[in-house]
């Protein structure tokens, strides 16, 4: 027999003795991003959680958020529910992947709009039992690097070489271990960026400050800052997980101030070299928009000549019509970068 169940409290070694060995496992299911989001403001972490009855063993589950999303509209009418990598089954787990999805629904169905699945894997063999449970799959494209190439600043484009180059001659440094206060300076960019141009709702300062002292303190992700004449003008904040994945979490720079420092570009880059330098099998660009829509950010993200994916996402409205305004306001506010 299997129990299913909704736990609210960080079960840390038990779910990480779990993931260790499931092929699905990822940075942002890990027990430490558990910590680092009950440190912010804007996020409650939860596990959905499927267990053996009668050895009490872990064999499937998932860490989600419950995060206030949005400055224009009422708390309880823009709170969102997120799940980053997709639940961890065993496998021939399908049983087990609809059992945690009815009990995730059964918590979750009144607490907020709607729930979010952003897949890091192919879940083709299983889309019927999301469907069946409310989900409905939208593509959504990613890309990814193989850390296998030789030598993968070769295999970009000829302007981003050629971009990359120019700033490393002007004078463009990378910082590793930045302090607090110039990852503010880093996050006041992305908040500029995400006002400015993106127009999209960003977390508060406590998410990036809460992922240097939990995350980054402990050695699961990292900084790496842009800087130009003593100020920091771009950065990227890269989860890692094992000696397997380098994840792009956010990144932005002050690209039309310091038009021939390439921030961002540079920002993008470091991330990469950091996962080729330190032995990691691949980089994550942690998305590249909807197949049907032109998107700028995908046209940057293929200059790096990684391998298109599309695992998609799965999506639940929970109160669907209110889930349908809020698209419809975001849709119409968003800009592409």
């Amino acid at each position: 027999m299997i129990r299913y169940y909704i736990e609210k409290e960080n079960i840390e070694k038990r779910w990480d003795d779990f993931i260790k060995s499931n092929p699905r496992a990822n940075a942002f299911q890990n027990s430490l991003f558990h910590d680092f989001y009950k440190a912010t403001t804007e996020f409650r972490p939860y596990y959905c959680i499927a267990e053996d009855n009668r050895t009490k063993k872990i064999i499937g589950g998932f860490l989600f958020v419950i995060q206030r999303k949005g400055k224009y509209f009422p708390e309880n009418l823009f709170l969102r529910s997120l799940l980053i990598g997709g639940p961890l089954i065993p496998s021939k787990g399908e049983k087990v992947l609809d059992g945690l999805l009815k009990t995730y629904n059964d918590f979750i169905k009144n607490k907020v709009i709607y729930s979010e699945i952003r897949n890091l894997y192919s879940w083709s063999h299983h889309v019927d039992v999301f469907l069946k449970n409310g989900f409905k799959y939208e593509a959504h494209l990613n890309y990814q690097i193989s850390m296998a190439k030789e030598d993968v600043f070769e295999t970009f484009s000829k302007s981003k070489k050629r971009q990359i180059k120019v700033a490393q001659r002007n004078g463009v440094q990378i910082v590793e271990n930045p302090d607090l206060n110039q990852i503010h300076d880093f996050y006041k960019i992305l908040r500029r960026l995400y006002r400015k141009r993106i127009n999209k709702p960003l977390p508060d300062w406590s998410f990036f400050k809460g992922f240097q002292e939990n995350i980054v303190e402990k050695e699961a992700g990292k900084y790496l800052l842009v800087q130009y004449n003593d100020q920091i003008i771009g950065g990227i904040m890269l989860p890692f997980f094992k000696n397997k994945v380098v994840y792009e979490w956010y990144v932005a720079g002050l690209d039309r101030d310091f038009k021939k420092a390439y921030p961002s570009i540079m920002a993008t880059w470091a991330g990469i070299k950091y996962a080729k330098d330190h032995g990691y099998t691949s980089f994550d660009f942690m998305g590249a928009g909807v197949p049907s829509q032109a998107y700028g950010v995908r046209e940057f993200k293929s200059k790096f000549s990684g391998q298109l994916l599309n695992f998609g996402r799965f999506t639940n409205s929970h109160f669907w019509l209110i889930h349908l305004i809020l698209k419809l306001f975001i849709k119409l506010t968003a800009k592409n970068k």
